[in-house]
């Protein structure tokens, strides 16, 4: 028999579980919400230094591979993103960023009505507890815990003077009022353990009775009455089953599972929907189009002082687990990184283009394996990526099975600008490496080289070294323009009582890590659920 409830959402990822806790408020309100991967609650995930072992394991990741990629050199890549309770925010580097001002006018200027940074402001602040209290530019006592590290490596105070050596200011703080500068991190950690959306915002949510989760549920496609969605259906296991939703449906499930089924449901480019098979509903080209990703190239440095490759032996890493179990402290309780710099590759830029990410830690570039993954010797990390790239990929279906993985066409080089702002960010890590006080530490540099110094020596290392940092985004954008996917109140053009509430709708990728705009979209979105919710009552 189908169940009928007021809301079904498809996916608990970083906006689903954030919708899920908001309709909960409602009195009466009965939301279902569906996820294809099963329970947070493990150590790998809760874990922070456990995201080294929850990339790329079926369990946790959807594991996606993208196609030959022509832009650099052919290369295929994994692509990770979060199959659990709370999606890659229970995968993820738990960094904390937001984006700046320009960013989301940007938005509104690209025709997100109601999307302008001082329009969003107060959702980040709604959802934010923020260890350093409430100001202008933050929230105390929401759901998500945002917290500082206790303490950051030692390493990272080099990096830091390094920076400000080589030119930047010192920022205590990337996500208030300017984001240009040098500093410490924030991260969604709660003593020491990953604070995903999972355990901020869904598992109150569950308490309160009014939000059933399935979990191993995989949505194959929206159900409509005329053009009207009226509910979804989904496998768990061998089982297909059908769930009603009497006022909206709303698909949460990212910027590659939430276009793959509007397409699945007869929603996308007419033409590809047609030759697969599959009944069109609606013509909308741009679905699956306007991907956006942070391309990024490591400069690897071996120093002389210890740095976390000194701590991958076997004692270590059970000393350093103990003191994460029973204290919340050390490197099993860190973010991935431990500080960021955001720098201006050109003079006159009016925000910084470049994002930089400090690692204590040292990547092998030829390592085969994931054992040899770490190198042997101590070692840091500084990973460049342009903030607003202008290269564009997409994704298609591959065929009209519910089942079958998406093929994801990335082409992260493809603009030549892309290739130059990159070029001029290794070449201010190098700047830095070579500073008074960090240059005394170096060793040696491992990656890319002596050898990389030309811009066509650093054009074909990029075309060969350069890779995504798994922050997909705007493959259904808003816009108030007839070609968009959804309109800026989030709902599928086309349609009725459809919208789409997660990183795909994102017009322009944000200047920054993903997960905390997201989270702003899960609470801006609910909020224009609720302002429709007696429409369908």
């Amino acid at each position: 028999m189908t169940s009928t409830w007021d809301y079904v959402i498809v996916g608990a990822g970083s906006a689903g579980c954030v919708v899920a806790h908001r309709l909960a408020a409602l009195r009466g309100v009965r939301v279902l919400l569906l996820e294809a991967g099963g329970s947070e609650r493990r150590w790998d995930v809760v874990m922070p230094a456990g995201v080294m072992f929850a990339i790329g394991k079926p369990s946790l990741d959807w594991c996606y591979t993208t196609e030959p990629d022509p832009t650099l050199n052919g290369r295929k890549a994994p692509w990770g993103r979060g199959r659990v309770l709370g999606g890659s925010s229970s995968i993820n580097g738990m960094i904390y960023v937001r984006g700046n001002r320009g960013d989301y006018d940007g938005w509104a200027h690209a025709g997100a009505t109601g999307w302008s940074y001082d329009e969003v402001l107060p959702y980040f602040k709604r959802s934010e507890h923020n260890e350093n209290g409430a100001s202008a530019y933050h929230g105390s006592g929401g759901p998500l815990h945002v917290s500082n590290l206790h303490p950051p490596h030692a390493t990272t105070d080099l990096f830091i003077r390094a920076g400000m050596e080589s030119g930047l200011p010192f920022n205590p703080d990337i996500n208030g009022e300017s984001q240009h500068g040098i500093g410490p991190i924030q991260a969604t950690l709660r003593r020491g353990r990953r604070h995903s959306t999972a355990s901020a915002f869904l598992r109150p949510a569950m308490a309160t009775g009014r939000v059933t989760v399935i979990q191993h549920a995989q949505v194959t496609r929206v159900l409509f009455e005329g053009r009207r969605a009226v509910g979804v259906e989904y496998r768990q296991g061998e089982q297909t089953r059908q769930v009603r939703a009497g006022r909206e449906v709303i698909l949460s499930g990212g910027a590659i599972n939430s276009p793959q089924l509007l397409m699945l449901s007869g929603i996308g480019p007419a033409a590809e929907l047609q030759a697969l098979g599959l009944p069109v509903l609606q013509d909308a080209p741009q679905v699956g189009r306007n991907l956006q990703e942070h391309v990024a190239c490591s400069l690897t440095l071996e120093v002389k002082m210890r740095t976390l490759n000194d701590e991958n032996g076997w004692g270590r890493r059970l000393l350093h687990g103990a003191n994460w179990l029973l204290f919340g402290r050390g490197p099993a309780a860190a973010s991935t990184a431990h500080a960021l710099a955001f720098i201006k590759t050109r003079p006159g830029e009016t925000e910084p283009d470049v994002q930089v990410h400090f690692t204590p830690l040292g990547f092998n570039p030829a390592a085969d394996s994931s054992r040899e993954m770490l190198l042997d010797r101590p070692a840091i990390s500084m990973a460049a990526n342009v903030s607003r790239p202008r290269s564009r990929s997409h994704l298609t279906l591959a065929s009209a099975h519910p089942l079958e993985r998406v093929r994801i066409h990335s082409r992260l080089l493809d603009d030549p600008d892309d290739v130059r702002r990159l070029t001029a960010a290794c070449r201010h890590l190098r700047r830095m490496a070579a500073t008074r006080v960090l240059g005394s530490q170096v060793v040696a540099e491992i990656s890319p080289g002596p050898g990389v110094q030309t811009d066509d020596e650093w054009q074909a290392h990029l075309r060969q070294a350069a890779g995504h940092i798994y922050h997909p985004v705007g493959t259904c954008r808003m816009g108030s323009d007839d070609e968009a996917v959804l309109d800026p109140q989030l709902r599928v053009r086309g349609v009725h009582g459809l919208r789409v509430v997660d990183a795909s709708v994102m017009p322009l990728i944000p200047s920054g890590n993903t997960n905390a705009p997201t989270i702003m979209v899960g609470e801006k979105g609910a909020d224009l659920i609720l302002q429709d919710k007696d429409l369908h009552a």
